[in-house]
């Protein structure tokens, strides 16, 4: 990087624009235009084939009692159950209505941004159904299980019990524990001028379990492989949207950022090439780290917004 900053020549600061450019095209364009996934990245073996037969993650059989407890998932739990339990069943909760209606800022957003997750809200009995798995927790193993979940879920989410059918229909309904974010809790944020605006939030979120939007796809890609032809209007929704944001804005708008960046970063060391290498150095590998684009994105948010 050293010797190209050299042979650019930069002698006065209204070469910044153009030097900035050239900076971005040889050294972050790559990192901008990269092609960027646009449906779920859990395992290909989350189909109906394999789920109905690799039904426990124990690697020795638990024998089933009436004291075990079966625990209802419907949103990150459907691909990454991350517990150990003796078998589970796909189907859906009567009632409710899936909703991005959470925010979360410590697994798909952090405080000062949030990112989006679900929750349920009350709906029509007879009309409305949530689709997801419930998974069967030995008696041996709830109390340890319970407690991971109540640390896991603790933004917002509540316990609750309600019956679960199981899809296609082959058994009585299960009753079974989840968790609900009921809307009196700090991180509820409800429809916030509905899907638009959820999808620009989705969009330019990150968090220590990695970006909204891988969560989002997650959730689309799981609902069509267990349940091939069930709606969920919302969550079709919000996909399309935020698929068109990536495929329309996104590059342009890491363009801009970075050039931004890159532009400030030669402000301030122009006259001083070590410290320009370095600091374009740092910024490349702040690049390579995850959430670096929502990190970026953010801010051209803002700018527009602003």
């Amino acid at each position: 990087m050293l010797r190209h900053i050299q042979s650019l020549s930069l002698k006065t600061d209204g070469q910044l624009p153009v030097v900035s450019q050239e900076i971005y095209r040889q050294f972050f364009k790559d990192l901008a235009t990269k092609p960027q996934l646009l449906s779920g990245s859990q395992s290909s073996d989350l189909n109906s084939n394999s789920f109905d037969v690799e039904v426990t993650n124990q690697a020795e059989s638990i024998v089933p009692t009436p004291n075990d407890v079966w625990i209802f998932g419907y949103g990150s739990l459907v691909w990454k159950a991350d517990f150990p339990y003796i078998d589970r069943r796909r189907g859906y909760i009567c009632g409710f209505k899936r909703r991005f209606y959470q925010h979360s800022i410590d697994h798909r957003g952090v405080p000062e941004r949030p990112g989006r997750v679900v929750t349920l809200l009350p709906g029509d009995v007879t009309q409305d159904r949530v689709y997801g798995v419930a998974y069967r927790i030995a008696s041996l193993q709830k109390g340890q299980v319970l407690d991971h979940l109540d640390y896991r879920e603790k933004n917002g989410y509540e316990r609750c019990h309600l019956e679960f059918h199981e899809y296609p229909a082959t058994s009585e309904p299960i009753q079974v524990i989840m968790y609900v974010a009921t809307q009196a809790n700090d991180s509820y944020a409800g429809d916030v001028w509905e899907v638009p605006c959820i999808a620009k939030q989705i969009f330019s979120a990150a968090g220590p379990s990695g970006p909204n939007r891988e969560y989002l796809f997650n959730l689309a890609l799981a609902m069509a492989q267990l349940f091939p032809g069930a709606v969920d209007e919302h969550l079709t929704e919000l996909v399309e949207c935020v698929k068109h944001l990536i495929e329309r804005d996104e590059p342009q708008m890491l363009e801009r950022g970075l050039t931004r960046e890159i532009m400030n970063i030669l402000k301030d060391c122009w006259k001083n090439e070590e410290a320009l290498v370095k600091r374009l150095e740092a910024l490349r590998q702040r690049c390579e780290q995850p959430g670096w684009r929502e990190w970026l994105l953010v801010q051209e948010l803002e700018r527009q917004s602003g």
